[in-house]
């Protein structure tokens, strides 16, 4: 299960459909999982647009709710290197996402759930994802891929996440501001203990872009490619290295194949390829 925001991603070359719970759940499927997005999309031309073309990829829409709110949008603006930087519109369908019955049975079966940060930015939609982790199994694989974007998050998100997760992902950008949210150590090695000791964390997968990703048990330099953008490369990251960890894969493997996928994700534009 991918739960939180559905966007379309609105390029300077084009608009591409993502949100990084979508974005999991899609690369959970094209990697042998079932990948649920459980989301919310607005009645309106961009809601069935989206719907529509996640259809087309094969992904099961059963969770994905309709509201009266306008479909999620973020305005993206790319750097010299492909880097994006977000402008994420607010009150969208997906901040009014509601746990019901059958967004709940599925959780109490899901072999693991993701979620971030940036979904919680309402009151309604952060209730819904504690309600969700809530009805899951403690065997399940809880996964806070913390997503930091713009000023949606506080200390209560990410502690009370925390607190829930067994999986944490982040990157260069996001651990020194987890580490001063929460005053703990100042080197990236530092931290990453820190946090596994006070959560009692399973896993830390921690990249830094263009040079490397690792966790406690694993380090693997990132491969030179031609990079298009690296929109939703951190998701298929995560959506590979848990797929392939449930699957029976080592942690070692289960990384190279992480690598890997968002290697390939950084050759395409947006997170989730047109259908051919």
């Amino acid at each position: 299960m991918g739960i939180g925001e559905l966007v379309w991603d609105l390029l300077p070359d084009g608009r591409q459909l993502g949100g990084a719970p979508v974005n999991f759940a899609y690369w959970c499927n094209r990697l042998g999982a079932e990948g649920y997005p459980v989301s919310a999309v607005g009645s309106d031309d961009l809601g069935r647009e989206a719907f529509d073309r996640l259809a087309a990829t094969g992904l099961d829409l059963g969770y994905v709710q309709h509201n009266a709110l306008p479909t999620g949008r973020v305005n993206v603006t790319l750097s010299g290197n492909g880097i994006p930087e977000y402008d994420i519109v607010e009150g969208v369908a997906w901040d009014a996402l509601e746990a019901d019955a059958g967004t709940l049975e599925l959780a109490a079966r899901a072999d693991a759930v993701c979620w971030g940060s940036l979904a919680q930015r309402s009151e309604t939609s952060r209730r819904t994802i504690a309600a969700i982790l809530e009805a899951t199994r403690p065997e399940s694989l809880k996964v806070f891929d913390i997503n930091i974007r713009q000023h949606w998050y506080s200390r209560e998100i990410v502690t009370a996440s925390l607190g829930h997760a067994d999986v944490l992902k982040l990157n260069e950008g996001e651990l020194p501001l987890v580490a001063s949210l929460l005053g703990i150590g100042k080197s990236s090695a530092e931290a990453i203990a820190e946090l596994v000791r006070a959560f009692s964390l399973r896993y830390v997968v921690y990249t830094a872009g263009a040079d490397h990703s690792e966790g406690l048990l694993s380090r693997i330099p990132t491969p030179e490619i031609e990079v298009a953008d690296t929109v939703g490369a951190g998701d298929s990251f995560t959506a590979a290295f848990i797929t392939s960890l449930l699957q029976g894969e080592p942690v070692a493997a289960s990384h190279r194949k992480a690598v890997e996928t968002a290697a390939k994700v950084c050759t395409m534009h947006g997170a989730i390829p047109r259908p051919q």
